[in-house]
């Protein structure tokens, strides 16, 4: 195992090509084409502060506004979600290259969580534009902006690696259980609603109820990305440490996992 995750240094020009060819794919014969990376979220910031300032308004403060604290939230969890989605099903859609003796298979699982990770970069602009309008005070409250923002660096860096390990995970289990493409479906709504991405953890009222979602792995991601986008706030040492853990113990379970199942792609896909 350890040889084999030593050599995926090895492959990064492999992984950066398949990248690109991906991206292009998907926008081939688009006439926006990439534009629609940009677009697509700047629409989705542009709806929700028309309904959550106009429709449904009335938001506790530490939300407020609504519409930039649940934009701060979605962004990470399409990248987490989606990573996921394709990683699980790039064994299977990719199959004959599994049968080439030199290709690396965990290239496919990776190549579909970098891009997503490429999508979500490119939502960042967007992203800023509504942190600057949010610091103006056109959206609401006037929300804090500040240093804190630069620890969004290494928060896409751990949960990228969080993502590739249970992306390398579902996708070996896919290729044996195809039912598991059909159950992350709704297993990634149940994920999403135990997430902290429409709502803020302290505001849940439940003690036992929040004691349960601090559970769940992905909440610390999210309550840092609320404190360096939308808190303008320090994560706390205990919390990095914590969010190490859990992304690297999960990229080493995910591909522990894959390695062990390695050998029965080609027949299986």
């Amino acid at each position: 195992m350890l040889k084999n995750l030593a050599g995926l240094w090895r492959h990064r020009a492999l992984v950066g090509v398949l990248v690109s060819r991906e991206l292009k794919a998907r926008y081939r014969g688009s006439v926006l084409g990439f534009f629609w990376s940009l677009l697509n979220p700047l629409l989705m910031l542009a709806v929700y502060s028309v309904v959550f300032a106009f429709i449904f308004p009335g938001r506790s403060a530490s939300t407020s506004p609504y519409a930039l604290f649940l934009f701060t939230g979605l962004l990470p969890w399409n990248w987490l979600a989606g990573g996921l989605t394709d990683a699980a099903s790039s064994l299977t859609t990719h199959g004959a290259l599994l049968k080439k003796i030199l290709f690396p298979a965990e290239v496919l699982p990776l190549v579909a969580v970098a891009a997503q990770g490429v999508h979500f970069l490119l939502a960042l602009p967007v992203l800023g534009a509504g942190l600057a309008l949010g610091a103006a005070g056109v959206l609401g409250p006037a929300v804090p902006v500040g240093w804190p923002i630069l620890q969004a660096v290494p928060l896409l860096f751990l949960e990228g690696v969080f993502v590739a390990g249970v992306g390398l995970l579902l996708a070996a289990l896919t290729v044996h259980f195809r039912d598991v493409k059909d159950i992350l479906a709704t297993g990634l709504t149940l994920w999403f609603f135990a997430t902290p991405v429409l709502y803020a953890l302290p505001d849940i009222r439940s003690e036992r109820l929040r004691a349960a979602l601090l559970w769940n792995p992905a909440t610390p991601f999210f309550e840092a990305w609320r404190d360096a986008f939308f808190r303008a706030a320090w994560v706390a040492p205990e919390r990095w440490g914590i969010l190490v853990l859990i992304s690297f113990g999960a990229f080493f379970i995910g591909y522990a996992f894959f390695d062990r199942l390695r050998d029965s792609f080609p027949e299986a896909v």
